[in-house]
Formats: C-alpha cells, structure tokens, sequence
C-alpha cells in the first residue's frame, strides 16, 4: 500500500511536467491540472509506443521519459508556479484532506485482492513483452489476445519499473482512478453554483465507475483506463458546452477521443465528436489549425497501426474488412475470423461460434437473461434515460429553442458508440461509460429545467423511475466493495503490492527456446517468458527463426 502511494507520487509529477509540456505549447491558455494530467498520459503513452517499436521498455526507455518530463519542467517552471499558487489552498484545507483520505482508500484497494479475468489471460503477459522485448513479430500467432494491442499496456509498462524492483508495480489503474475522481469530485463541489447540471451528472458518472471498478483496481486492464478515459472526455466536454464553448477545448478533446481508439478499438467511435470542432475549423478557414490537429491525431494512431501490422498482419485486428499486407506472419484469416466471432457471440452470451448468424430476435432474449438482475435494472434506467432525453429535445424544438450543437452531436455520437456496442459485443463492461452517459445526459437535463406545468411531472417521474431502477446496480457494488475490504484487512500488502498471480506451468521447446504455458487454468504467468494461456494456439505457431526476436508465424496446415 506505502509503495502504491509512493508510485502514484512519481507517476503525478512525471504525467504533470510532460502534461505541461505538451499543453504549454498553448502560451495564453489556462488548463485544468487534469488536463495537464491527462496529456502527460497520453504524451507518455504514444512515447512508449514509439519506443517499442525499436527497442524494450527497461531502464534507458524510462529515462528518455525523465529526461524529457524534467526539460518539460525547466521550460514550464512559471505555468507549474501558477498552477501550484491555485492548487496550493486546495491542498491545505479540509478538502485537501478528503482527498488525501480517499487516496489512501484507493491504495488499499489498489494493493491486494483479485485480478481481473483478463489480466491474468493475457494483460500481465503484454506488459512483460514491453518490459523484454519492446515488440516481437507475429506474438499474436502465439496467442491471439496479443494482438489486440491496447496502448494501455505501454503506459503500465513504461510505470511498472520491473528493470528497477525485480518485481512489476502494477499501480497505473489505481493512478488514473484517484486522478478522475478527484477530478469529480472538485467539480461537484460547485453544484449548487451550477446553472446546468449535465457536466456535474457526468461527473457522478465517474464515481458511479470508480464503484463498479474499486475490486478491480489493482489489475492493469484496458477496460478500466478506456472507460475512465471515455467519461473524462464526455465530461470535460459537457463542461465546456456549460462555461466557455472553447473550440480549443473541443479540438484537444476530439484528439483525445482518437486516444480512446487505441485503448479499445471497439470504443474507437467516439473520434467523430471531431465532427464539430472539424466543422467550424473549416468554416472559418483555420487551415494552420486544422493540419495541427489532424496531425496530432494521426501521431497518436501510427504506432499502434504500426504495431498492430508488426504483431498480427492486419492493420487492425480482429478486422478482416481492411487486407492490405501479404507477410510471413500475418495471423490467418481463419483465425481471425473465429477469434472476431468469439468475442460477438460471448458478448451476447451465446457461447457458440457455429451461432454468429443468429438473428438479433433469437439471441436478444438470450442475452437478457444472460444478464444479472441488477444489470437488468441499470438497462432499463438507460432505456428511460434515452426515452425522456427524446422528450426533453421534443420539448426544446417545440419551445423553439436554440440547438446546442456542441451538446447534441456529443449525445449522438454516443447513441451511436451505444449502437455499435450492441450490435458488435455486448459485454455490460465493454459500454459501461455509455451507458452511463445516457442515464446522466438525462439526469443533468432535468435538474437543469424549470420545474413546472405536465411536461415537468411527466419528466419528474421518468427520472424518478429511473433512479428506482439504477439503484439495484450501485447497491450490488456498495455490497462488493464491502465485502472486500473485510476479506482482504488482513491481507499482509500495506507496505508492498500484491504481485501477480503464479500458475504451475508446463513448457514446450521450439528451436531452442522456450515456450510456457499453464498446466491447468487460465493463467498466462507473467513470470515466465514469452508464454501462451492455451497450449492449442502454441502447437499450431511455430517461430520465424532460431530465437524469439524473430518472430512467431502460423505453422502451415
């Protein structure tokens, strides 16, 4: 726990001064320290990209990263001066304290308990490729869970500091985690200053999150940094449609949005909230703008394109529907296609591959009822949320009143992340931020309205079902959270982290090196290296080469 809290201290000042760095390109603009923060995850994480591409993240890739964040620092001293005169009242009253106590909350959650399913499948095994190898050809061939290639894993690995301890910190999840509720729960403290409520429901949305994901905080998972980043991108966009309508703030929003897309491809739709700010930069002739913003956009896609080329074949995997590379690597057509299915037809909880054809009336029932009763609820609470969000629109158009574009291509764009969710892989986690966005994009609506006449007892009682209905879900994760800590008080990690979980493995020779794999389970052990969680996709891969730098390929049939 004293090491989570140590490490979250380094990974502030690191993620700041780069954050500074980047955003202090901007010479007569004020951000927020979440911005500053936000861009230093981002800045760090493309970094980490890049480097993985030529060489392993160990100890000279960190300190390129050091090197840097102290430049950025020495260059940015008078915009962190200004940024410590605010922040600095904060931090010595008793709001400060709250926050220091819920720091220190996170950490415990953050230092021991359960990994995610997924964590130990394969997202401790991507992290250590970084920390060896930077990137080896065709690892997706040895197990296709490789080339989903989340960029998350670069931020974990280049903050994991295995070189340095022996050991891997895995406290980057519990980091962002402190950071967006912080985040929240400064905005909140304004709410009754607020004329519009929907940025203050978004950040209750953040905290709704934090709940769902507190057990889960200790495991470097790409769906907790994608959803987190998602919220903080709709949030942060409500607000400014609420204060400032800061086309600035649109664009470094919508290239933070492009950001999402190399965390979780399937969150990738959310880039077309660009389309606003994209509109006015066009119309009003900012061309210098415009190249500046598309360029950074593309500076955050081509490594992870490139290393989606590098471990899988195809541009973008599991997707067939772009084939443009013919290389000695490229994971087949056949698997890919079972692995893109698979992950659809478990989504909607048919467990068949044989079934990707059913149709949506067949599998739909099946699906709900693959739900938890408390999942049922929270999409019921969305389903009334979009429903009295169409009535407050039908209003607004009614009364004539202006259209807040900015707003409305926001909730569409959403609609639509929402849409694809569904029809895609509807895994409750996959869209848990949409869902979210729904509920709080109504919730905000109504509590910024005049209360009056039929409409307001129509909408009244559409939002009072809908927080009936809602409060199945957060009460099953208050119990969660509960549990918890009473099981896990005795645990022995309040100075050092829970490492990650071991398995009993087996191995298999292939040209003289060798391959790990579980004996039973489902445990990719981050240990040994490189090692596959299913032993059928090590017998059907075979290396380029005589050593593991080589690269893997599919053997032929």
């Amino acid at each position: 726990m004293a090491a989570v809290i140590l490490s979250w201290i380094y990974l502030f000042f690191i993620c700041l001064l780069v954050g500074t760095g980047i955003l202090g390109l901007y010479k007569d603009k004020k951000f927020t320290l979440t911005q500053y923060l936000a861009a230093g995850i981002v800045g760090i994480t493309v970094y980490v990209e890049f480097f993985s591409l030529i060489g392993k993240i160990g100890c000279i890739a960190h300190l390129v990263m050091l090197a840097a964040a102290i430049l950025s620092g020495c260059f940015q001293r008078k915009r962190l001066a200004r940024l410590w005169k605010e922040y600095k009242p904060v931090l010595l009253s008793w709001e400060g304290f709250f926050y220091l106590c819920f720091l220190v909350l996170i950490a415990f959650f953050t230092s021991r308990g359960t990994f995610h399913t997924d964590t130990n499948i394969y997202h401790a095994q991507a992290i250590r490729l970084y920390e060896e190898y930077g990137l080896i050809k065709g690892m997706g061939n040895l197990q296709l869970h490789f080339a989903y290639n989340s960029a998350y894993f670069a931020f974990a690995s280049i903050f994991s500091l295995n070189w340095l301890f022996g050991r891997s910190l895995h406290t980057t999840t519990g980091f962002i985690e402190v950071v967006m509720c912080l985040y929240a729960f400064h905005g909140l403290k304004a709410f009754k200053t607020h004329k519009s409520h929907i940025s203050d429901m978004m950040r209750v949305a953040v905290l709704f999150y934090t709940l769902v994901n507190l057990t889960g905080s200790m495991s470097p998972a790409s769906d907790y940094a994608t959803m987190y980043f998602v919220l903080f991108i709709l949030t942060a966009w409500c607000e400014n449609v609420e204060k400032d309508k800061d086309l600035t703030i649109y664009c470094l929003l919508a290239v933070a949005a492009v950001f999402v897309a190399t965390l979780k491809f399937s969150a990738g739709l959310l880039v077309l909230v660009a389309v606003y700010p994209a509109v006015y930069l066009v119309k009003e002739k900012r061309w210098k703008e415009t190249g500046i913003y598309l360029g950074s956009g593309v500076v955050i896609l081509l490594p992870f394109l490139i290393r989606n080329f590098l471990i899988s074949g195809w541009l973008l995997y599991p997707f067939n529907g772009i084939d443009l590379f013919k290389v000695e690597w490229k994971i087949p057509e056949e698997y890919l296609l079972v692995d893109a299915n698979q992950i659809k037809v478990w989504g909607r909880c048919l467990y068949d591959v044989n079934k990707i054809d059913c149709p949506i009336s067949k599998w739909l029932p099946i699906w709900w009822e693959g739900q938890e009763r408390y999942e049922q609820m929270l999409l019921g609470a969305v389903c009334l949320g979009g429903l009295l969000l169409v009535i407050q629109w039908a209003a607004k158009s009614l009364k004539h009143k202006k259209i807040r574009w900015d707003l409305f291509t926001l909730e569409m764009v959403v609609v639509g992340c929402l849409a694809a969710w569904f029809f895609m892989a509807p895994f409750i986690r996959y869209g848990l931020a949409f869902l979210f966005a729904i509920i709080m994009f109504a919730a905000g609506e109504w509590l910024s309205e005049e209360k009056r006449g039929l409409y307001s007892i129509i909408t009244g009682s559409l939002f009072f079902c809908i927080l009936v209905s809602v409060s199945p879900y957060w009460d099953h994760y208050i119990t969660d959270a509960g549990v918890f800590v009473k099981q896990n008080l005795t645990q022995p990690y309040y100075l050092a982290q829970k490492d990650y979980d071991r398995a009993e493995v087996g191995s298999c020779e292939i040209n003289g090196n060798l391959i790990y794999y579980p004996k039973s389970g489902e445990i990719n052990d981050y240990h040994v290296f490189p090692g596959t969680c299913y032993r059928p996709m090590l017998e059907r891969s075979t290396l380029m080469g005589n050593e593991i730098e080589d690269g893997f390929k599919a053997k032929e049939q």
